[in-house]
C-alpha cells in the first residue's frame, strides 16, 4: 500500500510540476512580451507659437516692445520660423526742433539654436533677420505716417524652462542692429540697441 501511495504521490507531483512549468512558461512569455522594448516613433516636426516683450533704448529713449513668433521645431537643437515686432510705447525724436514721436514695425525670419539642454532647462541662441518701417507723428498730427524703411538683425541668448509639456518660459537679452534709416535726422545708431526680453512659447 505504501508503494501504491508513493507511486500515486509521484504521479500527482509530476502532474503538478508539469502544469506549473507550463503556467510559468506562459506567464514568462506574457511578461517578456509586455517588457519588450517598444521602438519610439519619431514625433516629427513640432509647431509652436510664442509671445514676448521687453525693454530697449531707441533714440536715447526707453521703450517697451512686443513680439510674436510662429515656427517649427525641426529637431531638439534647431527651431525656425517667422517673427513680427512692434513698439508698445512711442519714442521721442530729440534730433528735430519740432516735437516728434517715432516708432517702428518689423517682421522677418529666425533660427534658434539650442546648444545645451538638461531636463527641463535649456540655453538657446536665437538669430533673427528682417525689415520694417519707421513711422513718425509730428505734434498736432492725428496719425503716424511711414517715414523710412530699414533692414534689421539681432542675436540673443535665452535661458528657457519647460513649465509644462506645452508651455516654455524664456528670459534673455541681446543686441538689435538696423541699417537704412536716414530720414528726419535719424540714423541707424539711433535704433541699434541692447534689449532684454521675457518670452512665453506654447508647443504642440
Amino acid at each position: 500500500m505504501s508503494n501504491r501511495f508513493c507511486v500515486n504521490f509521484a504521479a500527482m507531483l509530476a502532474m503538478v510540476l508539469a502544469c506549473s512549468t507550463a503556467s510559468f512558461a506562459e506567464l514568462s512569455g506574457m511578461k517578456d512580451s509586455e517588457a519588450a522594448p517598444v521602438e519610439e516613433k519619431s514625433e516629427g516636426l513640432k509647431a509652436f507659437i510664442g509671445i514676448g516683450g521687453g525693454n530697449a533704448m531707441v533714440a536715447d529713449d526707453g521703450v517697451v516692445f512686443a513680439s510674436l513668433r510662429i515656427g517649427l521645431e525641426l529637431m531638439p537643437q534647431v527651431s525656425v520660423g517667422a517673427w513680427a515686432s512692434f513698439l508698445l510705447s512711442d519714442v521721442r525724436n530729440y534730433n528735430v526742433k519740432e516735437k516728434q514721436m517715432v516708432d517702428y514695425k518689423a517682421f522677418g525670419a529666425f533660427a534658434e539654436l539650442f546648444p545645451f539642454r538638461y531636463n527641463k532647462f535649456a540655453i538657446s541662441v536665437p538669430i533673427a533677420v528682417g525689415g520694417g518701417v519707421v513711422n513718425s507723428i509730428d505734434d498736432g498730427d492725428e496719425s503716424f505716417a511711414p517715414e523710412d524703411y530699414f533692414f534689421t538683425g539681432e542675436m540673443a541668448v535665452h535661458f528657457n524652462y519647460r513649465v509644462t509639456k506645452m508651455l516654455e518660459v524664456s528670459i534673455g537679452g541681446g543686441y538689435r542692429m538696423f541699417a537704412g534709416i536716414e530720414e528726419n535726422n535719424l540714423e541707424n545708431m539711433d535704433f541699434c540697441t541692447p534689449f532684454g526680453e521675457l518670452r512665453f512659447t506654447i508647443k504642440e
